[in-house]
């Protein structure tokens, strides 16, 4: 007797429409709206399928087979992001993600952590010029700390560093559909993209950082001349804004939430957890693409072959399936399953551990300084396709006396 594969749910289908200006706006609303639509969503507007909830996520993330990345959707070839690592699948990618993995992993991060604490306590000697000082978090704080160590780490040259931010916003509106916001952010970033190109050369590198690290490999047979240059590239175009972002929405998170600032001057050991729900509440990425070669099944819904998907992983740190009451930011939250901010699976981000150690070691820092911290004005979030971010959060800081 024949088995009969059991019947498959419809998709429901959305006019929402993520890549509008009302959705980049106000992107939790719009990437929410889809989710309680269903676990997997067909996206009218430009014909794909969203997948939307966390588990749902998590568990395609793991199928990389399933759920490939050698193509994406809006995916053009782009100077602002080289198809290594993030498009390629084993073989090739074992060995090329093996390399910046080693490089960007636990052997490094003994100097990373001694340079990003120096620099860190540099930035605040600077920023806390009096007991209570008016800063924006994004300029100030996280856009002054990141330009100034993630070059220095790898051994980028002084001169232009400001370009990166242009080559970090254009990158994160490459993956979208042709619109006159895409071509203006892409237009912005091209003296950037030249920047970027005349300076991960092996020549232009310091001695020592990582970017020489890569082009070591190379000098062994690990990888290629050319895989390390793209190697470099790849983490500036991965790298950079979303450092930013996610620092600079930190910030407005607990400006916004004095008393979970309160709780952390209390508790320091919790530097660490409060760092990763503030990526949960305000995730640096809205989502990854992937397509499905051969369909996919998610949830009981029938994703046919061929078809381009997101993985809408913005909406899904606030899915209340998985957290409890997760429009609310706190920072001893329990997360058992952790959260989807570093990606998950074969292409979890290959820099997390470095960004988890820039990003808590700058917090905690603070935390040793700062007494309290508040909003002091209205937060402007930055409108952009692939990344969720702030270009300005008013803060009012009041200087810590010193401990005994």
């Amino acid at each position: 007797m024949t088995s009969v594969p059991p019947p498959t749910r419809p998709i429901p289908s959305t006019a929402i429409d993520p890549f509008a200006l009302e959705s980049l706006q106000d992107p939790f609303a719009a990437d929410g709206a889809v989710r309680e639509l269903g676990p997997v969503v067909h996206i009218a507007e430009h014909d794909y399928y969203a997948v939307t909830r966390f588990t749902e996520i998590r568990k395609g993330l793991r199928d990389w087979r399933t759920f490939s990345s050698t193509d994406r959707p809006f995916y053009e070839d782009s100077a602002f992001r080289p198809r290594i690592v993030l498009f390629e699948e084993p073989p090739a990618h074992t060995r090329t993600k093996s390399a910046i993995m080693d490089v960007l992993g636990p052997r490094n991060l003994p100097w990373l952590e001694e340079y990003f604490r120096k620099e860190a306590g540099a930035l605040l000697d600077r920023v806390l010029d009096g007991d209570v000082v008016d800063v924006d978090g994004y300029r100030d704080l996280a856009v002054a700390y990141v330009l100034k160590v993630f070059p220095d780490v790898i051994g980028m040259p002084e001169d232009g560093r400001e370009l990166l931010l242009k080559f970090g916003s254009a990158g994160l509106n490459a993956f979208g559909p042709p619109s006159e916001l895409r071509e203006r952010k892409l237009a912005a970033g091209a003296e950037a993209v030249a920047w970027v190109e005349r300076n991960i050369g092996r020549e232009s590198l310091a001695e020592g950082g990582l970017g020489a690290q890569l082009y070591a490999m190379a000098d062994e047979g690990r990888i290629s001349e050319q895989e390390a240059r793209d190697l470099v590239k790849t983490v500036f175009a991965a790298g950079f804004d979303t450092s930013t972002s996610g620092i600079a929405s930190m910030f407005r998170a607990f400006g916004d939430h004095p008393g979970e600032w309160r709780k952390l001057r209390e508790r320091p050991d919790l530097v660490a957890p409060a760092w990763e729900e503030s990526i949960r509440f305000y995730p640096p990425n809205r989502f990854g693409g992937r397509w499905a070669p051969g369909g996919a099944t998610v949830a009981g819904h029938r994703i046919p072959a061929g078809a381009k998907i997101l993985m809408m992983w913005l909406g899904a740190s606030r899915d209340p399936r998985e957290f409890d009451d997760p429009d609310r930011f706190v920072i001893d939250r329990e997360m058992p399953h952790g959260h989807l901010s570093f990606g998950f699976g074969l292409h979890t981000c290959a820099g997390n551990l470095v960004a988890r150690l820039e990003a808590t070691t700058l917090l905690r820092s603070m935390a040793e300084r700062i007494e309290s911290v508040e909003s002091a004005g209205e937060p402007r979030t930055a409108t952009n396709y692939q990344a969720f971010g702030h270009e300005h959060v008013p803060l009012r800081l009041r200087r810590a006396a010193p401990r005994s």
